[in-house]
């Protein structure tokens, strides 16, 4: 709530003094601030004053607030029982904080018209009278009273055995605080009907966002629509509501998906952007590992560079997975994979992490010829991202086993380590994006909690699933990865050309950002290959009719008027060019993407950034 009118720091001041915090409720009234002065006058006399004890009061409110559509004063009141931060229970500083378990069940408990009442109020007759010795929290006879007291704030022109009930059991004088207390509720809340303007406070939020269960409690409950003041006004109120509510959430939903939208092609920009200074980086930390330094320092500080540009660019390459999965840009590419050499490689690469962090990796891999129609580069990302975040979380002295069977014409991957574990109702938000079990605050595990979710997804893509379950907290965990068979490969294709050197090929680099070709450049001539490096698609044409390469690589985004489906058009029209490999890198990979690049005359597609695995894909 922001910009009140006609500001009373006085009449503010009272309010915190007395609560501890200024709720917005007693900033509501910018048009007429006396009014909610007097307002101020009747909270004091019902409510705050009130002779009842004050977690007693406070309780009541809560209780009450359950079956008024409009939240804002269960969420506050909840604020105040907690105490501390969140206020006082009313008004009074010396009134014991309620646990957050104690909150959770008072809002638990079933209302009057899910019990039956007639025992409740044959109990309150035979109870001895409270004489001011009001109930304990939580005890049955506040329970009895309570139930009561909600009949009457809800229907309190149909609520006579539940007011004789409650004069047997308090006796006329208590009754009398009683009922002024419920009065001043019912004031309450009929204000913020009529207000619907006033917000909750962010320290409320803040509680909210962090117990989910408490949220589902004060926002959700099935019964908020009970104390309309009568049923005429019930009737028009509802249908007026309704059809604001219709409007003003369609706004709002419109309204955040634009913000989503807009969020997601940030993201997608800003990660797009940083990929190609950081290609340039890796690179040329990778050519310096296969050159002979000199100075025997420098081996470490390239090693470093490496291990840190490596991780940076995972959590840049998940932000853009994320991008492309929520723009619809992600494809896959089927190939028959020979799954248990796939992922012998997979465990090749990850063995040395699992050792530096004092684990066993072990793999039971099965005799039978198992191979499955899958997206190499995609199912790796999937298969790197279990054995990673399985070696990430588990403890030093600890095991990961990964195991392949096949079952119902099915290749089951399974990764089992004896790691810290999650809940098992964890396991249903494992895959969401941005979930991740909580860190210490050193966040030694880092991440951007993407690389599960996007596993999820890309496994759905390759007609897969994957599945996580787990014993509990520190009893390891297990992902089950599931993909289906294919028919065994021909002879042809299980031969296929094996990776290694690029021998005395000749290519054609092009890229405009400078570092990154020449970084990668570097990369294809420790290969073995004869590499030219071309900036722009004019000097790409030019370079490849003076000299045709046996490969073009080349980038989409060019500069200057002339970008790389130009260039792969004006090469396929060359006589010279014709049978030259043309071969297309960029950063988005969905399925028209890569129609688009065979369109233009490319004959396949390489995502960015272009890595050590780019290399192999080429050499493939």
């Amino acid at each position: 709530m922001e910009n009140y009118l006609h500001s009373n720091p006085a009449f503010e001041a009272n309010v915190t003094g007395r609560f501890g915090i200024l709720p917005n409720f007693f900033r509501s009234a910018r048009a007429a601030p006396e009014l909610i002065e007097q307002l101020w006058g009747f909270a004091k006399a019902g409510y705050l004053d009130n002779p009842m004890p004050s977690v007693f009061k406070e309780r009541l409110f809560v209780w009450l607030s359950r079956f008024c559509p409009m939240r804002y004063c269960i969420v506050r009141h909840v604020g105040f029982l907690l105490g501390e931060r969140h206020g006082r229970a009313a008004g009074d500083a010396n009134a014991q904080p309620q646990t957050l378990d104690q909150v959770i069940a008072l809002l638990r408990r079933p209302s009057p018209w899910k019990r039956d009442m007639t025992l409740v109020y044959a109990s309150l007759e035979t109870a001895p009278h409270v004489n001011g010795q009001w109930p304990a929290a939580g005890s049955q006879l506040e329970d009895e009273i309570f139930a009561c007291a909600a009949v009457m704030f809800v229907e309190p022109a149909r609520s006579d055995c539940a007011r004789r009930a409650l004069i047997r059991a308090l006796g006329e004088r208590d009754f009398e605080f009683f009922s002024g207390c419920l009065a001043f509720i019912r004031t309450a809340h009929y204000w913020t009907m009529l207000h619907p303007e006033i917000e909750s406070e962010e320290d409320m939020l803040d509680l909210m966002r962090g117990h989910e269960e408490l949220a589902r409690l004060l926002m959700e409950d099935s019964e908020a629509d009970r104390s309309e003041m009568s049923e005429r006004t019930f009737a028009e109120l509802t249908s007026l509501r309704e059809l604001n509510e219709r409007q003003e959430l369609q706004k709002a939903k419109q309204a955040l998906e634009e913000k989503d939208r807009q969020k997601d092609q940030f993201i997608a920009v800003l990660a797009h952007e940083l990929r190609n200074p950081l290609g340039a980086i890796r690179t040329s930390a990778y050519a310096l590992r296969r050159l002979k330094l000199q100075d025997e320092r420098a081996g470490p500080l390239v090693e470093r560079v490496d291990r840190q540009t490596t991780a940076i660019a995972r959590m840049l390459e998940d932000l853009l997975d994320a991008s492309r999965i929520a723009f619809g840009k992600v494809s896959v590419q089927f190939e028959s994979l020979d799954l248990r050499a796939f992922l012998r490689d997979a465990l090749d690469e990850q063995e040395p992490h699992a050792r530096q962090a004092g684990l066993q990796l072990i793999a039971q891999i099965t005799e039978d010829t198992c191979f499955v129609n899958a997206d190499r580069m995609r199912l790796r990302q999937v298969v790197d991202n279990l054995l990673s975040n399985a070696i990430k979380f588990t403890a030093a002295g600890g095991c990961v086993e990964l195991t392949l069977a096949i079952a119902n014409d099915a290749a089951v991957i399974s990764v089992r380590d004896t790691g810290i574990g999650f809940e098992s109702a964890f396991s249903e938000k494992l895959f969401e994006p941005f979930v991740q079990q909580e860190q210490g605050r050193d966040r030694s595990a880092g991440g951007l909690g993407l690389g599960l979710a996007i596993a999820a997804r890309l496994t759905a893509l390759q007609n897969g699933s994957l599945t996580a379950s787990s014993p509990g907290i520190g009893r390891g965990a297990l992902f089950i990865l599931t993909i289906p068979v294919a028919p065994r490969l021909n002879e042809r294709l299980r031969n296929e050309y094996p990776l290694g050197r690029l021998g005395a090929k000749s290519v054609l680099l092009v890229e405009d950002n400078k570092d990154l070709a020449d970084g990668f450049a570097e990369l294809l001539r420790l290969h073995g290959a004869y590499v030219r490096v071309a900036y722009d698609g004019p000097s790409a044409i030019k370079n490849a009719l003076d000299s045709a390469p046996d490969i073009i690589l080349c980038d989409l985004g060019l500069p200057g008027g002339m970008d790389g489906f130009a260039v792969a058009r004006a090469c396929r029209a060359e006589a010279s060019l014709r049978n030259v490999r043309l071969v297309a890198a960029s950063g988005y990979s969905s399925s028209e993407d890569h129609a688009n690049a065979v369109t233009a005359g490319f004959d396949s597609l390489l995502i960015k950034p272009l890595t050590e695995e780019s290399l192999h894909r080429l050499i493939r």
